[in-house]
This record gives structure tokens, C-alpha cells and sequence, in this order.
């Protein structure tokens, strides 16, 4: 074969569970460089029905500025028309993407560059059947199930074929810091490697674990006693405050110790936000040079890569050895003291790093708006049915809802001191009038006036049908239109679903 010639074998599988190994489906991928082509055959055995990819082949060429699609096969078919119509436009719109070069990330243009890709899809299906399937299942937390769990999945397969490629048998130590719900800790240690999580907050999950998986709340302040001389690995997954300590921590903690980090909230040593530096970049990006240069300065040599995980922030930074030799340690050490005060917003002197940052609180604060003032909500209540209720009045003939309008035009209506204390909600004004679904309704960045509802259609509601061991109530609350529209409420005291009260 041609140098500018290539071939791939391809393994694919469902996003659900398979029920057999007879599930996978594979393909051979032809790659012709030299004339820009791309050749997609089906080599699944004869006797394993697949619906994974197309059954037939398949090329797509680069002729003259445009992509090209031959297929041979009947233009009424699924796979055909799933080409035609989902794969050619994604094609197009990559293609047409802008690759400003001020841009474009150059730390990590490949996935699982690191580890072997046979390899890590094998070990990846594995640990999925043997944990995945099951976890979700008895998931207590409130996040997405699939999402966290396949993402901590994924990771562990990663670090495993990493740690793998030392060449030994011997089982890595870790710790993982800001260990979340301590999925990731729990499948190296069921996988026969030794660590602990450890995390300001304590979840749900924590519980269920076996005795064998360690995980202890406790607030991670970084100073020269929070460090891990006997850890193989420090692990930094989506650490957040504690991203740029990960490499300090584990350059302080001995000379053999690695770090795996997965950068994603943008945040400086003292805790505060990482303001961007080269406006030609993405905060995200910017941030990944930041850490990555951050990496280097502690004295890391140091490999970035892309994971195969369900998240726009999947760049992972690596440490595979020093770039000093052993004896250096120490001085290092200071040097990383000088870094820290540079790096810092902190003008201080003061070379302590626990005086340099600012721990997270064991207590998630509340931002959902329901906790604001109720005189504040009132007020903003009160401003924006105003504004959409304006030229109607109670001569009419028939009931109005009012008028339609843009989130943006109605933030314009907001008190500054009001709006600020918004600011600090997640959310915002939009949280804030999904809160009063009762008055509002928020619809693809557009507001207006919900139509109120009858004590049948409170009934009727598929989301109150589920809580079968609750008693729904009615007509418990005054009805805001019928002490707040000019027109008062449409629906009769009987049928409403709010009681007709004044005020």
C-alpha cells in the first residue's frame, strides 16, 4: 500500500448495553490521501445482524471544493438517506467551519493519542457492562445518570490502559481530589489499585459504595501538609478551584509522583475567576495554554490529549516525568513557591499556600432565585406583568393575555440594584419568571402571560400523574389575575385552580 494510501478497522457499538458480543458491528476505512477519498466497507461477519453503520460500501471524496457522496445502493433506504441527510451536512459544516489559526487550540488535535484505541474501546465496553448498567440503574443524585456515570467510565478505562504502560504488574496509588461522587474512585479501586477521594461535600452515593472504597469529606486546602508522598497519582477530574494546585500538589509531593488533570471551570490559585489573556481564544482554550505553560513551570514534562467522554471540556493534561533531575527536588520546591505568588491575585509576599487560597464551602449556596427577597420578586413581578399588560383594560370585550416580549427587552425594565442581585442567581430574571409559572410563560427566550388553568387541567398534568402517593393541590394560593389583570381572571371561582380571593 502507498504511503498516502490507509487503512482502519473500525469497531462500533450501541449507546445502550448490548445483550451479546454478536451486537458489534465493524468497519474497514480506506483512506487515499493522495486523491482525497474515503472508502467505508461493511466487514461485520455474515452471521451478526448489525444496524450500526451502513450495510453496503460507501466513498466520500473531496472534488473540486465539493464533497461527494457515492453510495450503491437504493436512494429509499434508511442508511442511504441517514448519509444523505444527517452525514453530508455535518461534513459540509465542519468543512465550512472557520480554522482561524489565532484560534485553533494547538495542544490536542487527536483522540486517545496516549493509549491504544483497540485497546480502550475493548476495555471501555468492559467496564460499562461490569459497572455502568448497574450504577445507573440505583443512581441517587440528581444529575444525569448516563451522562456522569459513562463520562467516569470513560475515564477510568483511560487511566488504566495509562497506568498499564509502565510495563508492571504493580498497582498504582492515587488520590483523587475533589472526587465528586467518587464514581472514578470506585472503579480503580474495584479494578485492584489503592486511593481515596476526597471532597468538601459528601453526596448521596458516598453510602452505597463498598467498605473498601474510601472517600472522606473534608475541605482540601492546599499547604505543605496537604500533600501525598506515598501516591503514585494525584487526579484533578473537572477540580475546579483546585485545578492549577493539582501540578503543585504533585510536584511538592515527591519526585515520582504524576498528576492526570482535566481542566474545565477557568480558576486561579487564589480561587478567583481566570480572567483571558489573548482575546483570539476562547476562554477555555486560553485557560488550557494557561495550565499547560503552569505544568511545565513546576517542572513536568507533560503530554495533552483528547477524551472520549460526553463534555465540550475534554483536553486532558498528563505528567510523564520530571525535566529536572532527582536531586533538584527541593529547589524546585522553592521555585514553585515564586509561581504561586506570580500567578496570584494576591499581591502579598507571602509564600504559605494555604494563606493563598480560598476553599470552596462545604454547603452548596441556593441560586435558583428562591431565596431572593420576596419583596425584590414582587417588585419585578409587578415591573414586567406591567410592561406586557399595557393598553389593556377592563372594557374589553374579550379576556387578554397581553403582549410578547424578548427577555432582553424586559431586562431593560429592572432596577439596577435589582438586577444585580439577579446577576448573582443561576438563571438570572429567567429563573426568576419560571419560578412564577404560574403568571409566566418563558418560551425560547420570549415571555408573555400564561393562560391560567382550571382545577381539570392541574388533574390532568402527565408530570402530577406520576406522584401517584401525592394529593395535588388546588385552590390552596390566591389567584394572581384575579387580583392583578384589569380584566381579573377568565375562569369562574369553581373551575379555577387558584382560590378568587382578594388581596
Amino acid at each position: 500500500m502507498k504511503e498516502s494510501s490507509k487503512s482502519i478497522v473500525t469497531t462500533m457499538s450501541p449507546d445502550s448495553f448490548w445483550e451479546s458480543i454478536n451486537i458489534l458491528a465493524y468497519q474497514l476505512i480506506c483512506l487515499q490521501k493522495d486523491k482525497c477519498i474515503v472508502t467505508f466497507y461493511d466487514v461485520t461477519p455474515a452471521d451478526r445482524e448489525q444496524k450500526l453503520c451502513p450495510d453496503f460500501s460507501y466513498t466520500i471524496e473531496l472534488k473540486n471544493s465539493h464533497i461527494v457522496l457515492n453510495a450503491n445502493q437504493d436512494e429509499s433506504s434508511k442508511s442511504y438517506n441517514w448519509l444523505v441527510n444527517t452525514l453530508l451536512p455535518q461534513l459540509i459544516k465542519w468543512g465550512s467551519e472557520t480554522t482561524n489559526h489565532k484560534t485553533k487550540s494547538k495542544l490536542c488535535n487527536e483522540s486517545l493519542s496516549l493509549v491504544s484505541q483497540t485497546k480502550y474501546y475493548e476495555k471501555y465496553n468492559d467496564l460499562k457492562l461490569k459497572y455502568g448498567k448497574e450504577m445507573v440503574k440505583i443512581w441517587p443524585e440528581c444529575t444525569d445518570a448516563s451522562k456522569f456515570v459513562y463520562e467516569d467510565v470513560a475515564i477510568a478505562t483511560y487511566l488504566l490502559l495509562l497506568w498499564e504502560q509502565d510495563g508492571t504488574t504493580t498497582k498504582k496509588s492515587f488520590v483523587d481530589l475533589g472526587c465528586g461522587n467518587g464514581l472514578l474512585v470506585y472503579i480503580l479501586t474495584k479494578e485492584g489499585h489503592i486511593g481515596l477521594g476526597i471532597d468538601v461535600r459528601k453526596r448521596n452515593i458516598w453510602d452505597m459504595y463498598p467498605s473498601n472504597v474510601i472517600l472522606k469529606e473534608k475541605t482540601i486546602t492546599p499547604s505543605d501538609t496537604s500533600i501525598f508522598p506515598d501516591m503514585d497519582w494525584i487526579i484533578g477530574n473537572h477540580s475546579d478551584e483546585l485545578t492549577p494546585w493539582i501540578p503543585v500538589i504533585t510536584a511538592k509531593s515527591s519526585y515520582k509522583c504524576n498528576f492526570f488533570l482535566l481542566p474545565c471551570c477557568a480558576f486561579r490559585f487564589d480561587g478567583s475567576k481566570y480572567q483571558r489573556k489573548n482575546s483570539y481564544k476562547s476562554q477555555y482554550n486560553d485557560y488550557l495554554d494557561h495550565i499547560t505553560q503552569l505544568c511545565k513551570d513546576c517542572g513536568f514534562k507533560i503530554d495533552t490529549d483528547r477524551l472520549k467522554i460526553p463534555s465540550t471540556k475534554r483536553i486532558c493534561i498528563v505528567s510523564r516525568d520530571r525535566i529536572y533531575p532527582e536531586n533538584e527536588f527541593e529547589e524546585y520546591c522553592n521555585k514553585i513557591d515564586d509561581i504561586i505568588i506570580k500567578d496570584s491575585s494576591n499581591t502579598s509576599q507571602d509564600k504559605n499556600m494555604e494563606n493563598d487560597f480560598k476553599a470552596r464551602e462545604s454547603q452548596e449556596k441556593v441560586r435558583n432565585c428562591t431565596q431572593i427577597d420576596k419583596n425584590v420578586i414582587d417588585s419585578i413581578v409587578d415591573c414586567i406583568s406591567k410592561y406586557l399588560l399595557e393598553g389593556c383594560s377592563d372594557s374589553e370585550s374579550s379576556w387578554s393575555i397581553g403582549r410578547t416580549a424578548e427577555l432582553t427587552e424586559l431586562v431593560q425594565l429592572i432596577p439596577k440594584d435589582q438586577l444585580s442581585i439577579l446577576k448573582s442567581e443561576c438563571g438570572g430574571i429567567q429563573t426568576l419568571l419560571k419560578n412564577n409559572h404560574n403568571i409566566f410563560e418563558v418560551k425560547s427566550g420570549k415571555v408573555s402571560l400564561r393562560y391560567p388553568k382550571t382545577i381539570n387541567e392541574v388533574g390532568s398534568n402527565p408530570k402530577k400523574r406520576k406522584l401517584k402517593h401525592k394529593t395535588i393541590k388546588v385552590q390552596q394560593k390566591p389567584c394572581w389575575f384575579y387580583n392583578n389583570h384589569p380584566q381579573g381572571c377568565p375562569l369562574t371561582d369553581m373551575d379555577c385552580s387558584f382560590l378568587h380571593v382578594k388581596t
